[in-house]
């Protein structure tokens, strides 16, 4: 393929990705679209956006402390319009992203950066971006469960696909949980891990330093000594979930690139 080609298919796989996340950053459409994201790929999308910005297919802004002061990009009209005919609509089939861009915030950039992660950590992987998820777009949406005697649900940051059809829940930790949130989180795992089911595993990306004693939090939560005093079902099932269904990991800005850590 010579270059010429390889530049629009680099545009073409751009618009694609904004279509699913809403907006991107630079780092962010570098990482999904070249699969790597160093100096160099970070200045061949900057080539790719200023050549579809020259079109009118994209729009920019630069964005605060919130991420860190990069450039947003986001699908004009134009560029909906086009991708629409060609068989990839946006999510919710809006016209355009200009209002997500407007809205952009640092949850939804941070999961968006997950996901440009993951698709570098799961080979060939498909997966769907909060926004998708938030649109009801994503198979998985929401998860209705019981907290505390009551009807309660959660609803994913991430969620990707696995070759047979399971998938991983991701949840992106860019705060401090509350005490009571981690007691919801452990009424929903137990939940959604007591029999087999769709979701295989729970990922926890750390984005953000205040986040970064979840791995701790998780273990001490499961883990039970013998006197407990616990049922041995409950036990066993705790067990379980931490030594074969959750996964942390923290996210490397920079790069994109998921480090694990141990639980």
């Amino acid at each position: 393929m010579n270059k010429r080609d390889q530049g629009q298919v680099y545009r073409v796989h751009a618009l694609m990705t904004l279509a699913h996340l809403g907006y991107a950053t630079t780092r962010q459409l570098a990482r999904i679209v070249h699969r790597l994201c160093s100096m160099s790929t970070r200045k061949m999308m900057l080539r790719t956006i200023q050549w579809l910005q020259k079109e009118r297919l994209v729009v920019t802004r630069r964005e605060g402390d919130s991420v860190a002061g990069e450039t947003l990009v986001a699908l004009t009209a134009k560029g909906a319009a086009w991708l629409a005919e060609h068989g990839e609509p946006m999510v919710g089939g809006k016209a355009h992203a200009r209002d997500w861009l407007r809205h952009a915030h640092g949850h939804r950039t941070a999961c968006n950066s997950v996901y440009a992660a993951l698709c570098g950590l799961i080979p060939e992987p498909g997966g769907w971006s909060e926004i998708e998820i938030r649109n009801r777009s994503s198979p998985l949406t929401e998860y209705q469960f019981q907290f505390e005697g009551k009807s309660t649900s959660k609803i994913p940051d991430v969620v990707m696909q696995l070759h047979d059809g399971g998938l991983i829940w991701v949840e992106v930790e860019n705060s401090w949980r509350s005490d009571k949130d981690m007691r919801k989180l452990h009424a929903f795992m137990r939940t959604v891990f007591r029999t087999p089911g769709q979701v295989r595993t729970l990922y926890f990306i750390i984005t953000r330093p205040g986040a970064k004693s979840i791995g701790d939090r998780l273990r001490r939560m499961l883990s039970h000594p013998l006197d407990s005093g616990l049922p041995l079902q409950v036990k066993e099932l705790d067990s379980r979930i931490l030594e074969k269904h959750i996964k942390v990991f923290l996210l490397d800005t920079e790069v994109l690139e998921l480090v694990p850590v141990v639980v």
